[in-house]
């Protein structure tokens, strides 16, 4: 992305501040009705921001891109024959074979189009789906994917019709504690990430391995499937760098689990002192809110949607990160390009040295690790709480009986 704005000029051109809550005028609650059938799919996405609870809604679960396994482009559009709903509420993916009106909850590109596999013809074919009478509302999940659904469509003459339906709803999760919890008798810390690379994993390897140097009781935890591919969006597609990078989990203190059950997971994340989540890319980083849940604070990346959900010093602390106007790693989808490798290995760096001087204060505070457990808590309990999600989506839901 050479034409970007500056990251200043950018952002105050397709940033859209947070909508303030709205009262919901009587005449605008869902009134005593059959419950709708809502046909959606059975991600694990769907359990964040669209199967919430709703009393107005009984959830149709099917898979909804099956082609995605053989053609990258193929999670644009969901196929959704009829009959057996009323409506649907998507992730991602523009519902085609259907005439039922649909909601459709999206991270960043709408339609899913990014730059690595653009397709002109078909992000044309389905932004004039959501420009029809079928589209009933966009759910942007964060500031983030605004700014670049914004930018996406910034040539469409009919951008302003698109915004008209938009609006930004975060993703939410419940709560598993009800009180913040005191430091841990070491420096306890987990990172959750299938792919190690994109999530940063070598940085917190190079880190963990300094601050055990400097004396520093770290005790580190990893659940991950080393999912890495050459021809990944991030990389870095250096298979002899992966795997050094990959044989500094059989480090002293660096516990590594290929997968776990999601309960255990959390139990982890409960008994954690941070999580931590050197990403180099995600569009919204469920983790994040999945510890907070847990009373964790979070240490991540300055980058995407995480400085909407990270408040430094209060909730946890953010990494210096090299982005572009939009908010993405400036060197995203850029990974054939010399100087890709070289620049992948320099962020990494920059982000252990900031993991380092991070963690470092953080060992030293610890005294007043529960103010940070606290402000973790309260996000969880407040912004990232299902109830302010579901009732505004059973609000959404009433569109459909019009």
């Amino acid at each position: 992305m050479s034409d970007l704005l500056s990251p200043t000029a950018a952002r105050a051109a397709f940033s859209e501040p947070p909508r303030a809550e709205r009262p919901v005028p009587s005449s605008a609650r869902p009134v005593a009705a059959p419950p709708l059938r809502i046909r959606t799919g059975h991600s694990y996405h769907v359990y964040f921001t669209i199967a919430l609870g709703q009393r107005n809604a009984r959830f149709v679960e099917r898979a909804m891109t099956p082609l995605n396994r053989y053609f990258a482009f193929a999670d644009s559009f969901a196929l959704t024959p009829e009959p057996g709903f009323d409506a649907i509420h998507a992730w991602n993916a523009v519902p085609l074979l259907t005439r039922r009106p649909f909601i459709l909850t999206f991270e960043d590109y709408m339609p899913r189009t990014p730059d690595d596999r653009r397709i002109p013809w078909v992000e044309r074919a389905l932004t004039r789906i959501l420009l029809g009478d079928r589209c009933r509302g966009l759910v942007a999940t964060s500031d983030y994917a605004l700014r670049q659904f914004r930018w996406q469509h910034r040539a469409n003459p009919r951008l302003p019709e698109l915004l008209a339906k938009t609006e930004r709803l975060y993703p939410v999760t419940p709560p598993r504690r009800d009180r913040p919890k005191p430091h841990s008798d070491r420096l306890r810390l987990l990172f959750v990430g299938r792919d190690f690379m994109r999530k940063g994993g070598p940085a917190l390897m190079e880190a963990h391995a300094r601050l055990r140097a400097q004396g520093v009781p770290v005790e580190t935890t990893v659940v991950s499937a080393l999912q890495w591919s050459p021809r990944d969006y991030i990389g870095p597609p250096d298979a002899a760098y992966v795997a050094d990078c990959h044989a500094r989990l059989d480090q002293e203190g660096v516990i590594w689990h290929r997968s776990l059950p999601s309960a255990e997971v959390h139990r982890l994340m409960d008994a954690a002192d941070y999580l931590i989540f050197p990403t180099f890319h995600d569009t919204f980083g469920f983790v994040t809110l999945e510890a907070f849940a847990g009373a964790t604070p979070v240490i991540a990346s300055d980058t995407c949607v995480l400085p909407e959900l990270i408040v430094p010093g209060e909730n946890g602390f953010l990494l210096p990160f090299e982005n572009d106007g939009i908010g993405k790693w400036s060197w995203l989808y850029r990974q054939a390009e010399a100087g890709y490798l070289e620049a992948y290995r320099a962020q990494a760096g920059r982000l252990a040295e900031g993991l380092v001087e991070t963690l470092g204060r953080a060992w030293e505070g610890r005294r007043d690790y529960e103010r940070l457990s606290a402000g973790a808590l309260a996000a969880a309990q407040t912004r990232f709480h299902p109830d302010t999600a579901r009732r505004r989506l059973e609000i959404l839901y009433e569109r459909f009986r019009a």
